[in-house]
């Protein structure tokens, strides 16, 4: 009568850091993935189950495939009609972003602008994204979720983002959108994603049922001190403040230094403080993967030597100072505080913060996972470091993706529910809260309390 797992389809999905999410929150089966990276798609799916085996996966530029061809693999699943998936969720690329008016682009033309491309949805670059609307169109899930980068908010002052909820309007979805901060959300690290979050009119007509966002959980810490940098004990997770670097990874086992990226080690953990965040990476995993530290050259050695805590590249001496850089290149993460953004290029300690504290060396790529909160348990197929890197840098932070899986799973028992006829409602009653529970047992809670002498709280000793 009420289903206690929802389903899932992925595009775009990369090596699968958002699908991940809610699979963490065991309340959906992944059924589909894809992505037209080999080595993300075989990472997809290493790493992916629901309860009738592996997902299916796609592996070819997806506008070739037909809204009908994605709905006969879901079939194998138990989905064979529109309107049966619960979740298309993904990130579909947007190449036109950021120079949606540049010239020659191709597309519709306004009279009097060359070849000038005014809307978002008419860009040949954005065609992925298109494509995925219509998908959600044809398929009519119950919650549509899209990814994208932070500024799409901002561009052309707010033209772009009125032309993603209108098609997501004609597509059939009441949409938000609202751009979330990872930190915020118990990831030690500081990354903004724009989220959209899509229900079906027909349901909000039929319900009254509000699709809601995740509330944060954590916020930064009010106070810093040079002393925190040293505390071991500094684990601010459980605390609700931002987790930082040390609480991230600071009780991994030493790196390997020889080998390639999917060597592996026990995962034998030094003795080491605990929190919810550490207990949640190590998990079960017999085996850590991707744990390889990587010696720098001479010249990157150079510059991450030569760079003191807080400083960038702009404080290089003159003679080690590069042509052009980011603001954080070549610097060290701090201890104390969440990392910044993880990229595509975190293998690098010239493309931003991505030295290691205290180390002389770039991040590991399972460092650089855990700070994007993979549990170690999640293993990334390939031995190419940019290929990991891209991976996981281009990922969703699965722990984040978790927070939002958890609202989608509400919203969707809270439909269910109105959904059911007046004989099935009659069936079902609410859990008893405590509340309730303390009121059905009011007379041995009152006899506990006679018995309990507060004033013993305040006695002085001796």
């Amino acid at each position: 009568m009420i289903r206690k797992k929802y389903s899932v389809a992925d595009f775009f999905a990369g090596c699968g850091g958002l699908s991940h999410g809610f699979e963490l929150t065991g309340r959906f089966n992944v059924l589909l993935g894809s992505d037209i990276k080999p080595e993300a798609l075989e990472t997809f799916v290493e790493n992916h189950d629901n309860d009738r085996g592996k997902p299916e996966a796609i592996l070819e530029d997806i506008q070739k495939v037909a809204p009908k061809g994605v709905l006969k693999m879901l079939s194998r699943f138990g989905v064979k009609s529109e309107g049966q998936l619960d979740c298309l969720i993904g990130g579909p690329p947007c190449e036109g972003f950021s120079q949606n008016r540049s010239i020659n682009a191709g597309g519709k033309v306004t009279e009097g602008t060359a070849s000038r491309v005014n809307r978002f949805m008419d860009d040949p670059r954005n065609q992925l994204f298109k494509w995925y609307v219509e998908l959600a169109a044809y398929l009519k899930p119950r919650v549509v979720l899209i990814e994208n980068v932070p500024d799409l908010v901002r561009h052309k002052d707010g033209g772009t983002l009125k032309e993603i909820l209108d098609a997501l309007d004609r597509a059939g979805y009441v949409a938000s959108v609202r751009v979330l901060h990872a930190a915020d959300y118990g990831v030690p690290q500081m990354r903004r994603r724009t989220i959209f979050l899509g229900q079906r009119k027909e349901d909000f007509a039929r319900t009254g049922i509000k699709l809601q966002f995740p509330e944060p959980t954590h916020k930064p810490f009010p106070l810093h001190y040079e002393g925190l940098e040293e505390d071991r004990l500094w684990l601010p997770g459980d605390s609700g403040y931002w987790p930082s670097v040390w609480e991230a990874i600071g009780d991994l086992p030493a790196p390997i230094t020889k080998g390639a990226g999917m060597a592996s080690i026990p995962a034998e953990y030094p003795s080491a403080a605990d929190s919810d965040l550490r207990r949640f990476y190590r998990g079960s995993a017999p085996q850590i993967y991707n744990h390889v530290a990587r010696p720098l050259g001479k010249s990157g050695l150079e510059k991450v030597r030569a760079i003191a805590k807080g400083q960038a590249a702009s404080d290089l001496p003159d003679h080690l100072r590069p042509k052009a850089s980011y603001h954080y290149s070549y610097a060290r993460l701090r201890w104390s505080e969440p990392a910044r953004t993880i990229t595509k290029f975190c293998y690098h300690v010239g493309s931003g913060m991505f030295a290691h504290p205290v180390e002389d060396r770039a991040l590991t790529m399972r460092e650089a996972a855990r700070l994007q909160t993979f549990p170690d348990s999640f293993r990334f197929v390939s031995d190419n470091i940019r290929e990991l890197s891209a991976m996981i840098g281009s990922a969703v932070p699965p722990l984040l993706a978790k927070k939002i899986a958890w609202s989608v799973s509400r919203y969707l028992d809270e439909i269910q529910f109105a959904d059911l006829s007046p004989e099935d409602k009659k069936l079902v009653r609410p859990q008893a809260t405590d509340a309730v529970l303390k009121r059905l047992q009011g007379e041995e809670w009152g006899h506990e309390a006679e018995r309990f002498d507060q004033s013993a709280l305040f006695a002085e000793e001796g």
